[in-house]
């Protein structure tokens, strides 16, 4: 009897006995056939819940699956992503593998635009949309090497090198060096590990439910793989950062309104709608630690938006997501946050609450 995609993927890519590149494993496509502008490929592998029993898929699982595709159909060796937008358009499944039709928009000399689009094949229903972005060496080391090589040359010099990030939060210079110490657990599929504060299980001291859009929040991230069992650890890093950047932080708006991190998290529901992500520079490892800056700036008509930055554990700014999702906010959940507000600031009546 042939194994199912689900059995197929558990064979092979999470064998102890027979390791391999997890990320590069999973992200795999094949290619069926090239009509005019348009590639077709097939996953090798399904796409996961993120946990048994979860509605849909994992988000990053679609994220990392649809940029290999789209990459794959670029073929210039020096070429990586610098951005992405997608829409979930209906929950995932892993009964069945994606077919991925990837159409090609523009190839210049610095830059390649696609969009992919997913469909489920036991159903043929697109599910996933994606349109990503690539660039000739988005390397700021080689960018510097460039300049330097034309400095010495004496050419006439267009454009000097310039760059400014944005610096990570306080909470990242109290922990960086801790991070081996922090409350420690792994999830979704033993992908990815999370490094998280002592303070998001505990309720927040000095809440003010109307400064929820202003709290930053951090914890660490990275995804549990070997990237020298690959081909290319670069490509690896973005397609395991690409994976992890849909993950736990959209669940620690339970903090954000000033509850701990505990049994609220199973109760609070929520699904991407979707996600854009920004990729900043390629000198960064996605199986090392990363930290996580992040505000959720927005709740309103059930959607709440987030900004996440991620940089690596000497403080370098590498990536930028921006998602939104869909979600409801228990009402004993959204009470106990009042509470806690009248606790720090009196009776006066909240501007905010309405709104989660």
């Amino acid at each position: 009897m042939a194994l199912t995609p689900m059995e197929r993927l558990k064979q092979d890519v999470y064998n102890d006995d027979n390791p391999v590149g997890k990320i590069e494993a999973k992200s795999k496509v094949k290619f069926i056939k090239e009509e005019g502008n348009k590639v077709i490929y097939q996953g090798v592998y399904p796409v996961e819940p993120f946990r048994e029993g979860a509605r849909g898929t994992y988000g990053g699982d679609f994220l990392s699956q649809g940029l290999n595709a789209a990459w794959e159909s670029v073929g210039r060796e020096n070429f990586q992503p610098h951005s992405l937008h997608s829409y979930f358009v209906k929950a995932g499944s892993n009964e069945s593998l994606l077919r991925w039709e990837v159409l090609k928009i523009s190839d210049t000399r610095n830059f390649a635009n696609r969009i992919a689009l997913a469909y489920q094949e036991h159903t043929n229903v697109l599910v996933f949309t994606l349109q990503a972005s690539f660039t000739k060496d988005n390397d700021l080391n080689v960018k510097e090497q460039e300049y330097q090589k034309l400095l010495k040359s004496g050419s006439d010099i267009k454009s000097l090198p310039f760059n400014f990030k944005r610096s990570p939060n306080p909470k990242y210079f109290k922990f960086k060096d801790e991070v081996d110490d922090l409350p420690y657990f792994e999830h979704t599929n033993g992908n990815l590990a999370h490094a998280v504060p002592l303070d998001f299980f505990n309720k927040t001291k000095n809440f003010n439910i109307n400064l929820i859009g202003d709290v930053e929040l951090g914890m660490f991230v990275k995804f549990l793989d070997d990237y020298s069992l690959g081909e290319d650890k670069v490509k690896l890093s973005f397609l395991g950062l690409t994976f992890a950047s849909d993950a736990l932080w959209l669940a620690t708006i339970i903090k954000a309104i000033g509850l701990p991190l505990d049994k609220n998290e199973s109760e609070f529901f929520r699904v991407s709608l979707d996600h854009i992500l920004y990729f900043h520079d390629l000198n960064f490892d996605s199986s090392k630690w990363l930290y996580l800056d992040y505000r959720f700036i927005s709740m309103g008509n059930n959607r709440i938006l987030a900004v996440v930055n991620f940089y690596t554990l000497d403080g370098k700014c590498i990536a930028t997501a921006i998602q939104e999702a869909y979600g409801f906010i228990p009402k004993r959940m959204v009470e106990e946050s009042q509470k806690l507000h009248e606790k720090y600031n009196g009776n006066s009546q909240s501007t905010a609450v309405a709104k989660l």
